[in-house]
């Protein structure tokens, strides 16, 4: 029988308080459950057998053990994340609803479902630790520039543990050390364009501007199709935010313009 496919977003954002605080292996799995997680209002609700299954993970290391508390309780105790079970009426199902808190500007990471796809059968505490590098990269880059020292403190782990990962991605060519900086060479790990009030008044116009046309069954308009397919990909290969947003303001995105033979005109995507 096939297996189901999961009901993946392309993209989501974690917290770096979640990353940096988390242990590898959880937070590859809260990663993994983020990407379930509706884009608005940032709830799931599922099995910890289901999210198992999507992570490639045994269901008894979700529960709690001597000296170890279970996954939820250790999701709880970040307090970025509200979890209340859900009375299923079945005694072998045993459902959580998960309700993430909204990230805050400059302290969240965007990881593609790429980074899912790519590497989910390296070992999964190394998918977690690439996260965890990734959160104390600088920002706007996949360059971490921090001491051994400050990057133990940043991401709540052991000197030798930190080598012996680090030497492991370099081996897997997933990084490069060059000097006192590691270099991120890892596909869907996703960096965000530097802030820009303009680019954030505009998304927050487009994505209202949708979420109203869906709701009463508006049929969107050619800069509305447009944008959502951009934004469900991440915006991935556009080189300048800025001018595509000028574009679908003005309309002029992917149209012929009748110009003077002197001006040229372009948009660079």
């Amino acid at each position: 029988m096939k297996a189901k496919r999961p009901p993946f977003k392309q993209y989501t954002v974690m917290s770096n308080n979640l990353i940096q605080n988390l242990n590898c292996s959880d937070v590859y799995r809260t990663y993994t459950l983020l990407l379930i997680a509706d884009k608005q209002s940032l709830e799931t609700s599922t099995t910890l057998e289901e999210l198992a299954r999507f992570v490639g993970d045994k269901l008894s290391n979700y529960k709690k053990s001597k000296g170890t508390l279970s996954f939820n309780d250790k999701l709880r105790a970040t307090g970025e994340v509200s979890i209340h079970d859900i009375d299923s009426k079945r005694k072998d199902r045993h459902w959580t609803k998960y309700k993430f808190c909204q990230v805050k500007s400059g302290n969240y990471r965007r990881i593609g479902k790429e980074f899912y796809d790519t590497y989910n059968t390296l070992d999964l505490k190394l998918r977690g630790f690439i996260l965890k590098l990734f959160s104390a990269a600088e920002p706007h880059s996949y360059i971490v520039k921090l001491s051994m020292r400050d990057l133990k403190e940043c991401i709540h782990m052991g000197h030798g543990t930190i080598s012996k990962y680090i030497e492991q991605l370099k081996d897997l060519d997933l990084l490069d050390e060059v000097g006192d900086s590691l270099i991120l060479k890892v596909k869907g790990l996703i960096v965000d364009q530097p802030n820009d009030k303009y680019v954030e008044k505009q998304i927050a116009i487009w994505d209202y501007q949708i979420e109203v046309y869906e709701r009463d069954n508006i049929p969107l308009s050619r800069e509305c199709m447009i944008y959502k397919k951009y934004k469900e990909n991440g915006f991935k290969g556009v080189k300048n935010i800025h001018t595509l947003m000028k574009s679908l303001e003005a309309g002029t995105i992917g149209r012929k313009r009748t110009v003077k033979e002197d001006v040229s005109y372009k948009i660079t995507l």
